[in-house]
This record gives structure tokens, sequence and C-alpha cells, in this order.
């Protein structure tokens, strides 16, 4: 993710494969108006959603599982290229690491 609130920190650009979306081979950013992908932000911690970076279809679907901005979430579990586990409202949810990476969230 290179959006509005989040710079490219130490990354090489690569041309295609797994970063051919984002256009940088790694996950390594600098931290700016203390927000910071979901799949980054530590097990176990309370979090707030404040945005979700993605087109209407990711959006919409996330919101129908219950995760858009204002809602609070705690991350069970999260490690690189796996399923983060959100627990919200009662139940447990399990996101892929694209979907972790679109949501953006700060500590509640």
């Amino acid at each position: 993710m290179s959006g509005a609130g989040f710079r490219n920190h130490g990354c090489r650009r690569v041309a295609g494969g797994a970063g051919a979306g984002r256009g940088y081979g790694c996950k390594r950013q600098l931290q700016i108006d203390g927000l910071l992908p979901l799949a980054e932000a530590g097990c176990g911690r309370r979090l707030q959603v404040c945005r979700v970076d993605g087109g209407r279809g990711v959006c919409g679907r996330l919101a129908s599982m219950g995760i858009f901005p204002g809602q609070e979430v705690e991350l069970v579990c999260a490690a690189d290229n796996t399923r983060c586990l959100v627990r919200l409202n009662g139940s447990t949810v399990s996101l892929g690491d694209g979907a972790a990476e679109k949501i953006l969230v700060k500590a509640a």
C-alpha cells in the first residue's frame, strides 16, 4: 500500500509478481497519522477501523461482515502470508492477507 497516509520505506520497485498491484516488493511502511494496516497491527489488541482502501466490491463485502469505519475489532491472530482472525460482535471472522492490508486501523 503506498496510498495516502503511508510512505514506502526502503523497498525496491518490482515489475510483476506478488507486488504487482502495489508496485513494491515488500510491506515495510512508515506509520503516519497513527494508522496502519490491520495485518501489521499486532495480535491481541483492540483496534478501531478508520478506513477501508478498496473498491466498491471489497468495501461492500467487508461491511456485510461488520467491518467498516468506526467499528471496534480485536485482532486475534495475524502472521505473514496467512489469514488474519478478527473478533467482532461476538464472532470470529477470517480475512485474507489482501483484505487485511486494505483495512487501516488505530489503537482503540
